[in-house]
């Protein structure tokens, strides 16, 4: 083998090696999608040899810094019916759009599922409690807690009631909406207080001015 071969032997090995690093050294935006296909090549490739490794990493960098963008989302209520998250996958950093719709009706939806499901976990626990001997007393709290929070889960009815029925309603013994008060002759929302020196009002739980009870009963 003579020296003129062996120099072009050499010539031509080192030019397969050069070829795909100066690949790497794209970073006009305009190349983005020929970055993009190399990157797919490379990733083709089951096994890759050390000079592919570093090749792809590098593509991979600069089409993280100059082609991709970043994610942003959203969420949004009102007229607006759905939002868009952008999100860009780790292997080729493929944009990925994914539509959340967000609506009223929805929103509800999914909030008194998620309520259904506490409930339905929490009668479990009782059961499992109550088959395994318990007390009556050790399950009473958990059971007064189901029956407030999950007789009437679903409370997202609103009824509008003019100035002059609401009158009429309290007049005839009734709360506002025309709902019968409780046995302290507070309505829904409110809470009978002491207020001392033999002074009672029903006092409502959101805050504001106290009412005396629309009827006494028996209670006091």
């Amino acid at each position: 083998m003579n020296n003129n071969f062996i120099k072009s032997f050499i010539f031509v090995f080192g030019v397969t090696f050069v070829v795909p690093v100066f690949a790497a050294t794209v970073t006009d935006r305009s190349d983005c999608d020929t970055i993009q296909a190399r990157i797919n090549e490379l990733s083709a490739i089951d096994v890759l040899d050390e000079t592919q490794n570093v090749e792809l990493t590098k593509l991979q960098s600069q089409y993280r810094s100059n082609c991709s963008k970043s994610a942003s989302g959203r969420r949004t209520t009102g007229r607006v019916s759905s939002a868009t998250a952008s999100a860009t996958t780790t292997q080729n950093t493929t944009p990925v759009v994914e539509t959340t719709v967000v609506t009223v009706q929805s929103v509800l939806k999914d909030y008194i599922s998620k309520r259904e499901a506490l409930c339905e976990e929490l009668k479990e626990n009782i059961n499992l409690l109550t088959d395994n001997v318990a007390q009556e007393s050790d399950v009473k709290g958990l059971q007064n807690q189901y029956d407030k929070d999950c007789s009437d889960i679903d409370k997202s009815e609103v009824i509008d009631i003019d100035a002059e029925t609401a009158a009429a309603n309290v007049a005839a013994g009734l709360c506002t909406d025309g709902t019968k008060p409780n046995q302290y002759g507070c309505c829904k929302g409110e809470t009978f207080k002491d207020m001392g020196n033999l002074v009672f009002a029903c006092c409502p739980d959101d805050g504001g001015d106290c009412y005396p009870p629309i009827n006494t009963g028996n209670t006091i």
